[in-house]
């Protein structure tokens, strides 16, 4: 039987009109004004069929007793005898006008019904009886928000908890309003009176737990949720707030999970078909995803967000096989077309929603060249992002009066973090401040203390603008000379803001090392050691190379701690053998080179590591299983898969190690610079395009041509070389030692920029 609520005066009816009687009891807030005998009391207390057979013995003796009536009713209504109830109700009210729980009970029995009006006389008899009666003004309150009257309810709610604190849904709607209002301080307040009177008050839970969401409280938020779904398994807003919540944490697992378990309700719900998409690519399940997008469009064909999610989802993070990989760059091209036909014929208002929504990130992951591909997916980014500039009035961007270069650095990565560290570390350090005024948008949430650092270094600095409208606005009104962005596919607003002619000079760097293909990007900051002859063919932006690796990196400083190695079954012959790229840079393509490595340099250990989310390492960990196996070479001999490390533990297995191995295809650049910081020898690869030659060009910066390939055998024979003999890797590290120098703290890089970026601004 449903009286728990109950015995919190009376319950709630969220849509009363709607409910089947069965959930439709209905009690008083408090004891009717006769004195109570033992059918109310046994009403209350759940004992409905003994209230049942008190009420007849009453109702013998005394056919016109309020008590007995009021039970009768309430039964009645319960068991969905609806004309017996109201005829039972309106005699007991002509019978006793001046009880106001008979009238409210009639007022309820009446919204049952469908008879609004009458219901809402019933309630106002009640306060007339009785000035201010909490339930009386709760449903009266109810019946006006339902009428679109929001400043009548919100008054009859008002002086509902003002007579009575403790009822629950009075508070809950009041939360709901100041909510709406945006008033989240008074909206957070009102749900916790509400869960406070009510703990098991499954909808105060939610709309709490989504608020605190909202807010950042994260882990309380997760209290309430949880909390509500046991209660009630089946509540899909619950278990979707849970997951939104997890998605912006980027726990892509929990995520899909309680995405799964909202759709497994209701599988009709095209958001949560389309966050099932974005948490499945978080996890690299392709597959999963564009299934998922697909479901969202067949909800509802207009979803941009999902048919945009569906064209980048034909790129897999980490593919299984050359065939899927090579399928996507083809299956990429195709989706796009696509696209673009269909944002031509249908021309959505929302069509700028879809840029950013996910990014065609791994593609610059397959080592060919795809500027024609960049090129057609920037088109179509600045076309929906200028279409929603002009709509909105975003001005024509003209270069500031001053006598300084106003330049502006758009980053979501203004903390410790690569990015930050490779390039634009030594920008905001060394461009004269005598000569420029550096405005600096930090586009993202991390802050420590490189963040503070960078306060301290710039002109202005903005930091939790809003959103990506928000952030358009500050740096459009900013009239900045020169806008640089030091990366572009790997942040969402970073990516619709550079969509959008901001400033009249916009550049890209290498932060995400491959072409744009955005028409708004005038420039691509590169760099003459990274880059191979002829590389403007490889971008749709003007390139621009500094001297040197282009940056001014420097070191970081650290004494390694000492590591137990055993903890991942190394022994102390093993030679280890450092692959610390990312699981999506290591192409399927190249899994027959680190079987053979492992064959020619037994014993050793190809130490790959799990960074986050783990499903993509063990995604390349299963399809290396399967090359070992192939090649009849025992994986767990030969290979390990440990735990990302803290700084200073990478240092020391660094010095442990034999050689750091570069990552084929897409190097990388602030690994190879850890290595060259601790003298580790380097086997470096030589790529097509620059995303693929990070570490050789490291190389050749310091002299080491010698460790640098550019076949799978040669890359292995000198691994092989390193392996077999101490003296060379003494020689190697003795090497690096005394030129090291050469690869960091280089300013004259950003002395060359200053230059470019002073004559860009003319």
């Amino acid at each position: 039987m449903m009286l728990a609520w109950l015995k919190k005066k009376w319950g709630s009816l969220k849509n009363a009109a709607s409910l089947p009687a069965a959930d439709a009891r209905i009690a008083s807030e408090r004891a009717p004004v006769l004195t109570p005998i033992g059918s109310w009391d046994l009403y209350l207390a759940g004992q409905v069929a003994e209230a049942e057979q008190a009420t007849l013995a009453q109702l013998a003796i005394e056919p016109d007793h309020a008590d007995g009536l009021l039970v009768q009713g309430l039964i009645a209504l319960e068991r969905g005898h609806r004309a017996d109830s109201l005829r039972v109700l309106e005699r007991a009210a002509s019978l006793h006008p001046s009880n106001a729980e008979i009238h409210v009970a009639l007022g309820q029995a009446l919204l049952i019904s469908g008879r609004s009006k009458a219901s809402a006389a019933a309630f106002h008899r009640a306060l007339e009886v009785v000035p201010g009666h909490a339930m009386a003004s709760l449903n009266l309150a109810k019946l006006a928000l339902a009428s679109r009257q929001e400043e009548d309810g919100m008054k009859l709610l008002q002086s509902a908890v003002a007579h009575d604190p403790s009822l629950a849904e009075a508070q809950f709607h009041l939360g709901n309003l100041f909510r709406v209002r945006g008033n989240l301080d008074l909206a957070e307040r009102h749900y916790r009176n509400a869960v406070s009177s009510r703990p098991d008050y499954v909808d105060a839970l939610v709309n709490l737990g989504g608020l605190l969401k909202n807010r950042g409280h994260n882990e309380e938020a997760a209290l309430h949720l949880e909390h509500a779904l046991r209660l009630k398994p089946d509540m899909a807003e619950a278990a979707f707030n849970l997951a939104m919540m997890r998605v912006n944490q980027r726990m892509w697992g929990e995520a899909s999970h309680w995405l799964q378990s909202t759709l497994a309700a209701n599988p009709k719900q095209a958001d949560a078909q389309y966050w099932l998409g974005n948490a499945s690519m978080g996890l690299g399940d392709a597959a999963t995803a564009r299934k998922a997008y697909q479901a969202a469009l067949q909800v509802n064909g207009n979803y941009v967000q999902a048919r945009w999610g569906h064209a980048m989802a034909q790129l897999p993070a980490v593919p299984q096989s050359d065939e899927e990989q090579n399928n996507a760059v083809e299956a990429f091209g195709k989706e796009l077309d696509k696209l673009k036909i269909w944002f031509r014929v249908h021309r959505p208002t929302d069509a700028y929603k879809a840029v950013g929504a996910q990014q065609p990130y791994y593609l610059a992951y397959i080592p060919q060249d795809h500027r024609a591909a960049l090129s057609q997916y920037g088109e179509l980014c600045t076309s929906l992002m200028g279409t929603w500039a002009r709509k909105v009035g975003v001005p024509t961007p003209i270069r500031s009066t001053g006598s300084k270069c106003k330049i502006g650095i758009v980053s979501a990565h203004i903390h410790e973090h690569s990015v930050w560290r490779a390039i634009v570390q030594g920008w905001v350090e060394h461009l004269d401040p005598t000569q420029f005024e550096i405005y600096i948008f930090h586009t993202g949430t991390g802050r420590d203390a490189q963040t503070e650092w960078a306060v301290r270094r710039a002109t202005r600095f903005y930091y939790a603008e809003g959103d990506w409208v928000a952030w358009a606005k500050v740096i459009s009104d900013a009239r900045i000379d020169v806008l640089a962005y030091p990366e572009i596919g790997m942040d969402s607003t970073t990516v619709r803001l550079a969509s959008l002619r901001l400033a009249p000079v916009q550049l890209a760097s290498w932060g995400h090392p491959i072409t744009t293909g955005l028409p708004t990007m005038d420039v691509f900051v590169s760099a003459r050691a990274l880059e191979p002859r002829g590389a403007e063919a490889h971008y749709t932006e003007k390139l621009v190379e500094l001297p040197g690796l282009g940056c001014c990196y420097h070191p970081f400083a650290l004494a390694p701690t000492p590591i137990d190695l055993s903890r991942w079954g190394l022994s102390k012959i093993d030679r280890i053998l450092l692959c610390a790229g990312t699981s999506f840079k290591y192409a399927p393509q190249n899994d027959a080179l680190w079987v053979d490595i492992a064959r020619r340099c037994q014993p050793c250990k190809l130490i790959f590591f799990r960074s986050k989310p783990e499903s993509l390492p063990t995604l390349l960990e299963a399809r290396l299983r399967k090359a070992f196996a192939d090649a009849d070479m025992d994986f767990d001999t030969h290979v390990r898969f440990i735990p990302w490390l803290p700084q200073t533990d990478f240092f020391a297995l660094l010095d442990r190690a034999e050689a750091y191995l570069d990552s084929i295809g897409f190097s990388g650049f602030n690994t190879a610079m850890q290595a060259v910081e601790r003298c580790t020898p380097i086997v470096a690869w030589e790529g097509q395009f620059m995303r693929g030659r990070f570490a050789s060009g490291i190389l050749r910066e310091l002299g080491l041509d010698e460790w640098i390939a550019t076949s799978t055998s040669e890359y292995a024979a000198l691994v092989e070389r390193l392996c077999a003999s101490s003296a060379l890797r003494d020689d190697v590290r003795h090497t690096l030692s005394t030129r090291q120098a050469r690869a960091f703290s280089n300013a004259h890089a950003v002395e060359v920029f200053a230059q470019n970026t002073t004559s860009l601004r003319g």
